[in-house]
């Protein structure tokens, strides 16, 4: 392999330091704690380990956090720095934040972005606690005074008896890696006493983004860099039998098409010429099955095979044979794209027998482990960094286009970047998966649910328990065939779950004549967050007793997920002739434990929101013929701004919760919402997803 050339200017996150670089220059104070077996709770630099730390405080009086989840949209950045200058009592513009690069971030644990504040937040606030008392421990013993009469404020170490004593962190940072002790938990600010978390701070990259100044992976342009496109399948499932590949490698700009035994890849000296040549190679392919979605719930329900039993309790046939009032639905989602604004994309480039990945993910260490193993190297040898970006939703887990691109670049020698197309895009990567949810509740004498049965078909278990107190209650999840390849959407099943409850729930409360709120909150005595929300709701919004259908278009819906628990109440205008719908008004109440950012959050909560009416309106992927006809943005339809509602927001911070992902409670519960308010306003109940024009006009 011919070693190309370092990318000193490549839009790295930070100073281009490798992770031994790091250290060997550090001098200063590197703290880890012990969330994953893979880190230690001492101090790395001082014990001379080849590992990273959470948090560094450098010999400069700068502070660097490491997280292993790159910033997709959450604003991770800005609250895991707001955090790290709480505790150490430091300025917010003297913390510096370094995400996704795998040669200098501790191992990723599984978890997933939506998440990654209530995973790395803690343990980012822990280090930056253990780092404020040893720092104040070093100058206690330069000072020979006790560390309990040392205190931080603005970067600096001061003596509490004589405030004119002091010395920047920077000067005690080296003491303070000897002087770090073990075995006792350092102790955590209160946030009663919070200074710079709790309160809205600009975001600290947000000018990059509006200026154009951050790179996305398509955006690095390396010495000798070449661009690549790659072979694909006319259809799903598609298998290559023979390819003819001598005229395209004869074509202006081409510089090699790689054919490996299930990788064919043009390469060439601009992006055009690549795309040109690979739709000139002659290939011939056995097809895949010829899959359609006329049949689809019909497929899944005939493929399913029982896959968990979840919250079993009670004797719920018995209690259904009991009931005064028995009510059973079925509900139906479609698969969706992930549909970011970025397509997937790598640049791949070989540096000394090794091999640096620049990749648009939200799971580097996944992609690191899956080019070593395309390319036959120990993970040690490969290094996967996320600049920038564009969106992710769950749709750039899969390491597919990392891998190929580095074995092209490992082929030639030389960087290679690889991107999608927009119609590669929506149709050449897995999708959210459809569901069939099937739900069977029973109504005791004095109105309660006494019995609530639900079997939830394709997309798993997240999501799918029901928050509520019903006396006998089960849900069955049920594996199916999927006719196209899914994997993880933003909440995984569980909005889906949640648009089958909360619907089903309101065609309950209508059939009693009961207002759907208080039918709720009478069965929420195990959720007190969820009720605390639901009647924050209720009580920002003005909503009295109301029992739909009342004409007015508003709908109520609640979900919990990643943490979070939701109110949603969503104001619909319909359009009965021609089946439009207008969103007008939506109010969120939100408790996602300890806000760091409120600003931050309420973003991330309107993002959540306007997401959702996406895939509540509009938002299917359309095949036939194994052959996906959604291939653009014209027939894939992303809410715009036009289609945006005002969104108002209830925060309900909770200090002594750790902070909780805020992204997909509200996307959650946004769906049923929406469905519910159509039905306040014309009576008709619509029970599949999308709420298309068609669906409203032909709904009885």
């Amino acid at each position: 392999m011919r070693a190309g050339r370092r990318c000193r200017e490549a839009g790295a996150d930070g100073p281009e330091l490798t992770r031994r670089e790091f250290l060997r220059a550090a001098g200063g104070l590197v703290v880890a704690v012990s969330l994953w077996p893979e880190t230690s709770a001492v101090s790395a630099a001082a014990a001379g380990e080849d590992r990273a730390g959470w948090l560094r405080v450098g010999e400069d009086g700068r502070v660097t956090v490491f997280g292993p989840i790159p910033e997709v949209g959450q604003g991770l950045r800005t609250e895991l720095a707001q955090l790290a200058a709480e505790e150490l009592r430091v300025p917010l513009s003297s913390v510096d934040v370094i995400l996704g690069d795998t040669e200098r971030v501790p191992p990723d644990g599984g978890i997933c972005a939506g998440s990654a504040i209530s995973a790395i937040g803690p343990e980012v606030r822990r280090a930056a606690a253990e780092a404020r008392e040893a720092l104040a421990a070093a100058a206690a013993a330069q000072w020979r005074v006790r560390p309990e009469q040392v205190q931080l404020s603005e970067g600096r170490a001061v003596l509490i008896s004589d405030e004119g004593t002091s010395l920047p962190i920077g000067d005690l940072a080296r003491a303070a890696a000897r002087m770090r002790r073990r075995g006792r938990a350092a102790v955590l600010t209160p946030p009663a006493e919070f200074r710079v978390a709790g309160r809205p701070v600009p975001s600290v990259d947000g000018r990059s983004y509006v200026t154009g100044a951050a790179k996305y992976t398509a955006d690095i342009r390396p010495q000798g860099l070449a661009f690549a496109k790659v072979l694909r399948p006319p259809d799903l499932g598609g298998r290559l039998l023979s390819a003819q590949a001598r005229a395209a490698a004869s074509q202006p700009g081409v510089i090699a098409v790689v054919e490996e035994e299930d990788l064919i890849g043009v390469v060439a000296s601009r992006p055009e010429a690549a795309e040109r040549a690979a739709l000139g190679i002659q290939a011939s392919w056995q097809e895949g099955p010829p899959v359609s979605g006329f049949s689809l719930y019909q497929d899944l329900r005939a493929s399913a095979e029982l896959e968990s039993e979840l919250g079993s309790r009670g004797d719920v046939e018995a209690a259904l044979a009991a009931a005064r009032h028995g009510y059973s639905a079925s509900y139906r989602t479609p698969f969706l794209a992930h549909a970011p604004i970025e397509p997937h994309a790598a640049l791949a480039m070989p540096e000394d027998g090794r091999m640096v990945v620049h990749a648009s993910t939200q799971r580097p260490f996944q992609h690191r482990a899956a080019v070593a193993r395309a390319l036959g190297l120990p993970e040690g040898r490969v290094r996967v960094v996320c600049p920038a970006v564009g969106g992710a939703f769950g749709g750039k887990d899969s390491p597919e286009v990392s891998a190929q691109a580095a074995r092209l670049a490992q082929a030639l020698g030389r960087p290679v970047l690889l991107a999608q197309s927009r119609e590669e895009e929506l149709t050449r990567n897995y999708f959210g998966p459809a569901a069939v949810i099937d739900v069977r509740c029973g109504v005791a004498p004095d109105d309660r649910i006494a019995a609530w049965d639900c079997d939830v078909f394709n997309c798993g278990s997240r999501g799918a328990l029901a928050p509520y107190a019903f006396e006998n209650h089960r849900v069955r999840v049920h594996a199916c065939k999927s006719p196209l390849p899914q994997g993880p959407w933003r909440g995984m099943g569980a909005p889906a779950s949640a648009f089958a409850r909360e619907v089903h729930l309101d065609h309950v409360a209508s059939q009693l004549g009961a207002d759907p709120i208080a039918l709720r909150l009478r069965h929420l005595d195990d959720a007190p967050r969820l009720a605390r929300v639901v009647r924050s709701a209720a009580e920002r919004y003005g909503w009295r007793d109301r029992r739909p259908p009342t004409g007015l278009g508003s709908g109520f819906a609640c979900a919990v997920d990643a943490g979070s628990s939701a109110a949603v109440i969503a104001d619909v205008e319909v359009e009965r002739t021609s089946g439009y719908l207008r969103v007008r008004r939506v109010l969120v109440a939100q408790d996602s434990g300890l806000v760091v950012n409120p600003d931050n959050m309420r973003n991330v909560i309107e993002g959540a929101v306007v997401m959702g009416l996406g895939f509540t309106l509009r938002e299917a992927v359309r095949y036939q013929q194994g052959r996906i006809l959604t291939r653009s943005f014209a027939s894939y339809a992303i809410p715009t701004f036009y289609d945006a509602p005002a969104v108002d927001i209830v925060l309900q911070s909770d200090p002594d919760r750790p902070p909780q992902g805020g992204g997909t409670a509200a996307l959650c519960a946004i769906a049923p919402a929406v469905a519910n308010a159509v039905f306040d306003a014309i009576g008709t109940r619509l029970r599949e997803l999308p709420l298309s024009p068609a669906r409203v006009r032909s709904a009885p």
